[in-house]
């Protein structure tokens, strides 16, 4: 390869690296923008408290806001755990795939999340994409969480296949909660970003949690690793534990974003009830405390059974032990002004 091609290539890489994570800095207008324009701006010295030395995510928050592409959510914090939209992600992927291409991004009139997914409906996937127009219960989707399955099935489509060379084997139905996906192919595009090492799962097995919400600094380390092959991740897929239990767990537990709610996890006997608090105005729609729910194991995560709300409803409660924290996602059936709506909160010790 000529010299000249190759460090064009390279610039190329760099600047989908830097025009990506500017999603994160509050949809900067960087589309074009040449690779001289991104330098060192300012140091990182820890001055997030929610961003820990030993972050697995720590690097890539100190690269980006030492860019100048991302801003705290104030001036001691990062909220790494937030989760994205879907028109955050179809900005990211527009973002990318112009980049990689050489193509613009034409402005567009109307909400600032217009330009890109008009790009995506035209270079991505028309009928998905679209669909972030419409309207869900009053919110339009373009401003919903984004889940993991949505998330890999069109930031797969950012680059050609041809990018994400496998490193991993990862053979067909061996991941748990992947083949099940009902989401067009996004089964198979997240067998491809796990064997490229872009995916990587929330544990030994691998699991994907495909319906849970995705954070930006989860996002953050996967663009990274798109755009960048030396980031990408090895591994061995492991068999599942012969029986993980919630001893652990037992105890008070809070909303890492609404602190003023939780949960909380009793043994009783062999068996563990989950108490669910939400304080009214925080978001999730709910007031009081539900009666404990028996938790049953499902795989990697535990699964309440069907139980009554205060409102009249009844719903199913998930939850996901991840190291330090727990994940958990309510689903509720019937029709309540009160109604809960929560998907991938986490939850942590005081």
């Amino acid at each position: 390869m000529k010299e000249g091609t190759m460090m064009k290539m390279m610039k190329r890489k760099m600047a989908l690296a830097l025009t990506a994570l500017t999603l994160f800095g509050g949809m900067l207008p960087v589309a074009g923008a040449a690779l001289s324009d991104f330098t060192q701006q300012r140091t990182y010295s820890g001055q997030f408290s929610d961003v820990a030395a030993n972050a697995w995510y720590y690097d890539n928050v100190k690269t980006a806001y030492e860019l100048g592409l991302v801003n705290g959510s104030s001036n001691t914090t990062y909220s790494p755990e937030d989760n994205i939209t879907v028109a955050e992600v179809q900005t990211l992927v527009a973002r990318i795939h112009a980049t990689y291409h050489g193509n613009t991004i034409p402005a567009k009139s109307g909400a600032w999340y217009t330009p890109y997914i008009e790009y995506c409906m035209e270079h991505i996937d028309r009928e998905i994409c679209s669909m972030a127009y419409m309207v869900d219960g009053g919110t339009k989707v373009a401003d919903t969480p984004a889940s993991r399955s949505y998330f890999a099935y069109l930031m797969y489509a950012a680059m050609p296949s041809s990018e994400y060379t496998a490193i991993n084997t990862v053979a067909n139905g061996s991941l748990p909660d992947v083949d099940n996906i009902v989401f067009m192919d996004a089964n198979k595009r997240v067998y491809a970003l796990y064997r490229a090492g872009i995916l990587t799962g929330s544990d030994s097995q691998g699991t994907f949690h495909p319906d849970s919400n995705i954070t930006r600094a989860e996002v953050a380390a996967i663009v990274a690793r798109m755009i960048d092959p030396s980031q990408r991740k090895t591994f061995v897929l492991q068999n599942e534990p012969s029986e993980p239990s919630l001893d652990n767990y037992v105890g008070q537990w809070y909303f890492v974003n609404t602190p003023d709610s939780g949960l909380s996890i009793e043994k009783i006997g062999n068996d563990y009830y989950l108490t669910l608090t939400v304080v009214q105005g925080t978001g999730l729609r709910f007031n009081g405390t539900l009666e404990p729910a028996k938790l049953v194991k499902m795989g990697s995560y535990y699964q309440t059974e069907q139980f009554d709300t205060m409102a009249a409803t009844t719903a199913i409660t998930q939850l996901r032990p991840e190291g330090s924290q727990l994940v958990i996602s309510c689903t509720e059936y019937g029709d309540s002004s009160l109604s809960i709506n929560m998907s991938g909160v986490r939850c942590s010790r005081r």
